[in-house]
């Protein structure tokens, strides 16, 4: 069975950051899917280690 529906629940995806360095990873993040995310600016954070 198929469900088609959306629940409102938050959906994790992958994206592309690149950090101060200029290196690239993937990172999940918990997305609304209802939301128009190709409007949304790059996300760049600081490196953790």
């Amino acid at each position: 069975m198929l469900n088609s529906q959306m629940t409102g629940a938050l959906t994790q995806t992958w994206v592309t950051v690149t950090d101060s360095s200029g290196r690239t990873r993937l990172e999940a993040h918990w997305v609304d899917p209802t939301l128009d995310v190709r409007s949304a600016a790059p996300i760049q954070t600081p490196h953790a280690a």
